[in-house]
């Protein structure tokens, strides 16, 4: 990879090919280092553009178009952290972890234990299935980050590792900084329905449902966890917001199956694929 000439590099490399006057050097440094200053101020300017034009693409949905933005973008600063997560990201939106992987490990190359980085890896990570890798990397960013993201991730991959006790922690830790976000709410709950810690289960799913703001996705949560805590009758008395008696047959008769799963990470597994097809369910 190529290191970029610093303008005081330009100027000796003109004094060397002068090795003239006095003032002929003085004219060759005028001359030499006034023009990269302004060439390094227009690079600047055309990255700025480069990156706000791909920034208002991402934000259209339009992620191939933006990732090849992007990969110009980091071709243009290939020393710059900050230019390896967004090109990470990027990769992760379009679908390509194992592209997006690569990223982040460049960056942490460049930089190691960035946590912006680290946050990348360990989502990519997960979106591979490699939960204990992703929880290593996950567990410094959120510590960190200090963030709702962070910690959720980190419990995803703690979940899926069958730490549930850990994944416990991780969404308390969410929780505690976000308190109204039903979803970290949900994810605790599923937590300590892995570590069979019913009771506490069921309590932080009730409270989830009996929000305004509750949706599908919740409630199907909810029956997941009724039913593995053995409350068969009340799962079966919960109303689903459009859902048919059905769908909700269908999915209970999935969650009683759950129970029969001896360990924790399957359980888990498999809690993940019904609660996301749930509302395919027909």
């Amino acid at each position: 990879m190529k290191k970029a000439i610093s303008s005081a590099g330009c100027c000796r490399h003109a004094v060397g090919r002068a090795a003239g006057a006095f003032i002929a050097l003085l004219a060759l440094s005028a001359c030499t280092t006034i023009p990269a200053d302004k060439e390094k101020g227009k690079q600047a300017n055309a990255q700025t553009k480069l990156l706000s034009v791909a920034e208002s693409i991402e934000a259209k949905g339009e992620s191939g178009t933006a990732l090849a933005l992007y990969e110009r973008a980091a071709a243009n600063a290939p020393n710059d952290v900050s230019m390896r997560v967004r090109l990470g990201n990027a990769r992760l939106k379009a679908g390509d972890a194992d592209a997006a992987e690569e990223a982040f490990r460049a960056a942490l190359e460049i930089e190691p234990g960035n946590a912006a980085a680290l946050l990348g890896l360990g989502t990519a990570q997960l979106r591979k299935g490699e939960a204990e890798s992703a929880a290593r990397s996950l567990a410094p960013a959120a510590q960190a980050l200090n963030s709702v993201v962070a910690y959720n991730r980190l419990g995803t991959a703690l979940v899926f590792s069958g730490n549930g006790q850990g994944a416990e922690g991780a969404f308390s830790k969410a929780l505690s900084l976000q308190p109204t976000n039903l979803d970290t709410a949900a994810n605790l709950a599923l937590a300590e329905a892995l570590s069979n810690n019913m009771a506490q289960a069921v309590t932080h799913m009730t409270n989830v449902v009996s929000s305004p703001l509750a949706e599908r996705r919740h409630f199907i949560n909810y029956l997941i966890v009724l039913t593995m805590a053995g409350e068969i009758e009340k799962a079966r008395s919960v109303a689903v917001p459009d859902m048919s008696a059905k769908q909700k047959n269908q999915i209970l008769a999935k969650a009683a199956k759950l129970r029969s799963i001896p360990d924790a990470a399957g359980r888990a597994r498999e809690i993940g694929l019904l609660s996301s097809a749930g509302d395919g369910v027909t």
